[in-house]
C-alpha cells in the first residue's frame, strides 16, 4: 500500500513539473522562435503585450508596448481585453508569474497565450525598456 502511495505522489509531481516547464519557457527556446518585430506586429494586429508585475515595478522600467495587468488583478479576474483567440505575450521580473498568469489565462479559455519570461529576457529578444 505504501509502495502505491509514493508511486502515485511520485506521478504527481512529475506532472506538476512537467506543466511547470511547459509554462514557463526559457527565453533561448523563445528567441528562435521570436524576435521583438514579431510581437510588435502581433500587436497591431490586436495582440496584447502584458506586464504582470506590480505598478510599482512597472512604473519603474516597462517594455514599450506593454500594458500593466498585474498578475494580483488577473487572480481576482481581470482579464485581458483581447479576444481568446489573439495572441497574449506576458512577461515579469524573471517569468515566475507570468507563467502563473498563463495558467490562469488558459484556464479562462485563452488559447493564444505564450511567457515571455522576466523582462531582461524580453530585452534580449530586442524589446526596447523604457524606464
Amino acid at each position: 500500500m505504501r509502495i502505491a502511495i509514493v508511486a502515485a505522489v511520485v506521478a504527481l509531481l512529475g506532472t506538476l513539473l512537467f506543466v511547470f516547464a511547459a509554462n514557463n519557457q526559457s527565453a533561448s527556446t523563445l528567441t528562435k522562435k521570436l524576435s521583438i518585430a514579431t510581437i510588435q506586429s502581433d500587436v497591431k494586429t490586436g495582440a496584447q503585450l502584458i506586464d504582470v508585475r506590480t505598478p510599482e515595478e512597472y512604473n519603474a522600467g516597462f517594455i514599450q508596448g506593454a500594458i500593466n495587468v498585474p498578475l494580483a488583478s488577473i487572480q481576482s479576474g481581470q482579464l485581458p481585453t483581447a479576444t481568446k483567440d489573439k495572441k497574449i505575450y506576458l512577461y515579469c521580473h524573471s517569468g515566475n508569474r507570468a507563467g502563473q498568469a498563463k495558467i490562469i489565462l488558459e484556464q479562462a479559455g485563452y488559447t493564444n497565450v505564450t511567457n515571455l519570461g522576466g523582462i531582461d529576457d524580453v530585452v534580449t529578444l530586442g524589446g526596447k525598456q523604457i524606464k
